[in-house]
């Protein structure tokens, strides 16, 4: 998209907003169709300006673990796709390019940040199951040990 469109669009009260994200997993391909796919849902959330991606890289060796990057410039309609966009794709980062300043509804505030303390407990409660399955496999381990 030409710079000009998009200054024009930023005048009509479209939102300028630059995401960056981050698929990880134990295959390259994979990583490479999950990320694409996520770009692809996110633009048509909005209007597309680019996307900027970079091949996956294997990061741990021993556990074939691929990690893939992408840059995802794209322009929004309502702050409220920018909190959609960040919960439901676990976005590494945003960066409000445009406009300088952004007015948010008190109601849209809190629900989104109240969507992301769900987030926040959802994540506490799975990592408190994996640690208490990983005392419960290592008494198991160690009763096998001593028999």
């Amino acid at each position: 998209m030409k710079n000009s469109e998009i200054k024009k669009h930023i005048e009509e009260g479209w939102i300028q907003t630059l995401f960056t994200m981050q698929v990880q997993g134990n295959d390259d391909k994979g990583v490479d169709r999950t990320l694409r796919k996520q770009i692809d849902d996110i633009f048509k959330l909005g209007k597309e300006i680019e996307a900027r991606i970079s091949k996956a890289d294997l990061v741990e060796e021993s556990k074939n673990w691929y990690s893939q990057y992408a840059e995802v410039e794209i322009l929004l309609k309502d702050p409220d796709t920018i909190f959609d966009i960040l919960l439901d794709y676990m976005i590494s980062s945003i960066e409000i390019i445009a406009p300088k300043d952004l007015i948010i509804k008190s109601k849209t505030h809190q629900d989104r940040l109240n969507d992301l303390a769900l987030k926040f407990r959802e994540t506490e409660k799975a990592v408190l199951y994996l640690s208490a399955r990983n005392k419960i496999l290592e008494r198991k381990l160690e009763s096998t040990k001593k028999k």
